[in-house]
């Protein structure tokens, strides 16, 4: 996977690489958040998380 991450950062031939700054920043942001939610989710007991996650219905 470096080496398709490293070609696209020298910019392959026909590639439009002029936002990539910017879709890496959103997909941090993205990863951030995804954390951020996966901590709140795993903070205090087991029981509390499995309640937050139940399913309901015909989810």
């Amino acid at each position: 996977m470096e080496d398709r991450n490293r070609q696209r950062e020298t910019g392959t031939p026909g590639t439009d690489d002029s936002n990539l700054g910017e879709i890496r920043s959103q997909a941090d942001e993205l990863l951030r958040a995804g954390d951020a939610a996966v901590q709140r989710a795993l903070s205090g007991d087991a029981s509390a998380f499995l309640q937050a996650n139940r399913q309901q219905g015909g989810q």
